[in-house]
């Protein structure tokens, strides 16, 4: 966990993203360009979504200014893909029509087990923490957390988490340094019940943090690599 990190601000899109930005990269994205160069000439960009081949032109110069696409010229032929900004991107546009046609109250996220770097105890014994999570959460968790490995389209189903209010866990001072604030959501995995623990922070991550009043991986036998789901409720 990096909740002693402090509160930062929510790391932001791009300045001058347009909604055109947006249509040029889900084109691409459906070419396969979200995993691999792929050739598309400013002439074939165009016809794809209805502009000219100048305005095409110019869009791929923006998105490549922004960081969101990166070009390869070194064969005869434009080869074009999404950089994992650009991936981001498209990846909140699919979690907003998630949200919008199907995700209601509760979203299921599957992850692999994971090993953390071992800070979670740390941070689960401070009072700052273990009181509020009491009040909030309703449980003392288990001195550690357990960590998952998000990939695929449950990105989306993290993005969605990342930008909902959960339960708030404020930041406070002891013994000298700053501890963070973070967010939390009440959630079960299997019958087990627990929380999502979401740091605020500006890095970006696809590792989702678990906290229970039990040990997880003991309770419900776990090991690295083995895959688990969860129902987080929002």
């Amino acid at each position: 966990m990096t909740l002693g990190k402090g509160i930062s601000a929510r790391r932001s899109s791009p300045a001058r993203l347009k909604p055109y930005h947006v249509e040029t990269l889900k084109a691409i994205a459906l070419l396969g360009g979200t995993k691999e160069y792929v050739n598309l000439s400013s002439g074939e960009l165009g016809k794809l979504v209805g502009v000219s081949q100048q305005s095409a032109s110019q869009r791929i110069l923006e998105l490549i200014r922004e960081g969101l696409v990166a070009r390869d010229l070194a064969t005869r032929r434009q080869r074009i893909r999404l950089t994992p900004r650009g991936g981001e991107v498209i990846r909140k546009e699919y979690a907003d029509y998630q949200r919008i046609f199907e995700i209601k109250e509760t979203v299921t996220i599957s992850g692999a087990v994971a090993s953390g770097l071992r800070e979670g105890a740390f941070y689960m014994r401070q009072k700052g923490y273990k009181d509020q999570f009491r009040k909030k959460l309703w449980f003392e968790p288990y001195e550690g957390t357990l960590n998952l490995k998000i990939a695929g389209s449950d990105l989306a189903k993290l993005q969605i988490l990342q930008e909902s209010p959960g339960i708030e866990i404020a930041g406070f001072e002891a013994a000298g340094r700053t501890f963070g604030g973070a967010k939390c959501f009440l959630a079960t995995v299997g019958h087990v019940d627990c929380a999502v623990i979401m740091p605020i922070r500006t890095h970006h991550t696809d590792v989702l943090e678990v906290i229970s009043k039990h040990y997880l991986r003991g309770s419900l036998g776990l090991k690295d690599g083995d895959i688990v789901e969860l129902i987080v409720s929002l």
